[in-house]
C-alpha cells in the first residue's frame, strides 16, 4: 500500500491486489452479519414501511458478540426499554450500515482488484471511516480485545499463532483509517 493522496474532491489510494481482495472480503463479511434472513418486500409507502419495520421480528442474531457490540443495549439497567429502543431503531441503523458498506465495496470493485487506485470521494469519507471502524470493531470482538492490554498481548504473539494474522489485519485496518483521517 502506498500513501493516500487527495486531489480536489477525490482521495486516491493504491492498494495491492491482495489488499483490495482482503478489504473487500472483510466488508462483505461485515455486511453479511447485518443481512437478515428471509428479507421481505419493502413497501414504497413510508407509513407502511414504518409499520412493517415495527411489526418485523428482530432481524439480527443477538447471540453474536459482534452484533451485541455494534448494537449495544441503550439502557443497560432496563432490558425492556432497550428492546423497545432497538425495535424502533435497528432497521434504520442496519440499512445505514449496509448502504455504507456498499459504497466501500463499490469503490473497491471499481479498482478492478488493485489494477487502478481506489478512488474515494471526499464526501464519502465519513462512510468509509464508519465502515472501516465497524470492521475493525468486529475484528476486535473476534480477537477478544477489550482493553489496551489485550491488544498488547496480541501484539506479542508468535507468527505460528493463528490469531497473529488476524491481529495484523486489525492493525492494518487501523492504519487505513488513520491514513484517511489524515486527509480530512
Amino acid at each position: 500500500m502506498r500513501a493516500f493522496r487527495r486531489s480536489g474532491p477525490m482521495i486516491s489510494m493504491k492498494l495491492t491486489d491482495y489488499e483490495v481482495t482482503l478489504l473487500e472480503s472483510l466488508v462483505e463479511q461485515f455486511a453479511g452479519l447485518l443481512e437478515a434472513d428471509g428479507e421481505t418486500r419493502i413497501p414504497a409507502d413510508p407509513f407502511e414501511r414504518w409499520q412493517a419495520e415495527l411489526d418485523a421480528p428482530e432481524p439480527l442474531d443477538r447471540s453474536d458478540p459482534v452484533i451485541q457490540r455494534l448494537f449495544p443495549d441503550a439502557y443497560a439497567e432496563n432490558a425492556e426499554a432497550s428492546e423497545e429502543f432497538r425495535r424502533l431503531t435497528v432497521s434504520r441503523q442496519r440499512a445505514d450500515r449496509l448502504g455504507q458498506a456498499e459504497v466501500v465495496l463499490s469503490a473497491l470493485r471499481d479498482s478492478e482488484v488493485g489494477r487502478h487506485p481506489v478512488q474515494v470521494r471526499v464526501i464519502e469519507l465519513d462512510t468509509w471511516l464508519k465502515t472501516l471502524t465497524a470492521v475493525r470493531l468486529s475484528l476486535a470482538v473476534r480477537l477478544g480485545i477489550q482493553t489496551p492490554e489485550d491488544a498488547d498481548d496480541l501484539d506479542g504473539l508468535g507468527e505460528d499463532d493463528p490469531r497473529s494474522y488476524l491481529y495484523r489485519v486489525y492493525e492494518w485496518i487501523a492504519y487505513l483509517t488513520e491514513s484517511l483521517l489524515g486527509l480530512n
